[in-house]
Parts: C-alpha cells; structure tokens; sequence
C-alpha cells in the first residue's frame, strides 16, 4: 500500500518569465513542450498557459490522469494541445488501491470519453506494478478504453521513488507480452514500454 503523504520538495522551479524565455532562445531547435508531473489540470490557468505556448508556434503534449475531463474538453476544442496522454491506473473503481485517495470514478470515465470521440491523436498507458496489476486489471482497464487508438503498458522502474518503503517490482518481459495479449482483446494497438 501507499503512504496517505509524500513529502515532495519543490526543486529547481523556474519563473513564468524564464520559460518563456527559454521558450524564445530555443524557438528553432524545440518543436514542442510536454506539460506534466502531479495533474496539470489541476492548474488554474492551463488554458492561458497552453495559449501561449502554442502562439510561440509550439506543439503542446498534455500528461494527465483525466481528472478534469471539462479541462481536458476545452483544451480539445480550442485547439490547446496537439497530443494527449492519459494514465489510467487501475481499474475504474479500483483507483483507490493505487492512488491512495477516493475520488470521483465518473470524472476519469468521462475523460476516456472525451479522448475516444476527440479525433486527436492521444494514448492511454498503464504503469504496469507486479502486486498491483494482473491480467484482470489489465483485461477491465482495455474494455474501458475499447476501441482506442494506441494503449501502452510501461514496466514499472524501481528507481526514483517518492517512498523508499515501497516495494514495487517489474514484470519480466515474458509476463508483460502476456500482459499485451489481454489488452489486445479490447484494444487493437497495445504496445509495450519496457
């Protein structure tokens, strides 16, 4: 199980300013910029910041949980990012067991929703986590998502952790072929991120 809190220390922060900037210094090297960690669509002023980002003449990528799929919408609609990609977890209704704090489910089935039926280009991924996922979980997760365009299982990484006490462990590349083959029963695109 995961801890209730990680203390997390904010680290080589950047002012809006400077990344503009850096932005500007880089405007023939950089095609885009990838906005993720924590949910940006927790951010006030996503919308804002995507705006500008693409006025510069960027492609915008958004990592999210699908927490806020009316975010998600808007920035669809308006033309705010050119990719998404969603983290699906767990199971629906089993968030909880991995994220360690009850939410709303009908939020994330929302937000499928919206990325089955956008026509963007987009991905759903899975951390894939031996002890938290089985071929179960993995099955419910692609009937969720059925239909999609591309779904990705990325193998657990033991290393970089929040918590030291947690014991995750990776799937061999054996079981995460295994894996693969449940997920292509509901979706036809499953690759795999070792």
């Amino acid at each position: 199980m995961l801890p209730e809190k990680v203390n997390v220390t904010k680290k080589n922060l950047i002012s809006l300013s400077a990344f503009f900037n850096f932005l500007d210094s880089r405007v023939w090297l950089l095609d885009g910029v990838s906005i993720c960690w924590g949910e940006p669509t927790l951010q006030p002023d996503l919308e804002g910041f995507c705006r500008k980002i693409k006025k510069k003449g960027f492609l915008v990528k958004l990592d999210t949980n699908g927490r806020d799929p009316k975010m998600l919408k808007k920035l669809i609609t308006r033309w705010l990012v050119d990719y998404v990609a969603m983290d699906i977890k767990n199971p629906i209704w089993d968030l909880v067991d991995i994220t360690c704090v009850q939410e709303d489910d009908e939020q994330y089935k929302k937000s499928i929703q919206v990325l089955l039926s956008s026509g963007m280009e987009y991905e759903f991924r899975t951390t894939v986590i031996k002890g938290f996922h089985t071929a179960e979980s993995i099955l419910k997760i692609s009937q969720y998502i059925c239909g999609a365009k591309n779904y990705y299982l990325q193998n657990y990484r033991p290393w970089d952790i929040l918590d030291a006490n947690f014991k995750g462990e990776s799937f061999s590349k054996e079981e995460l072929l295994k894996l693969q083959a449940v997920a292509q029963q509901s979706v036809k695109n499953v690759w795999i991120r070792a």
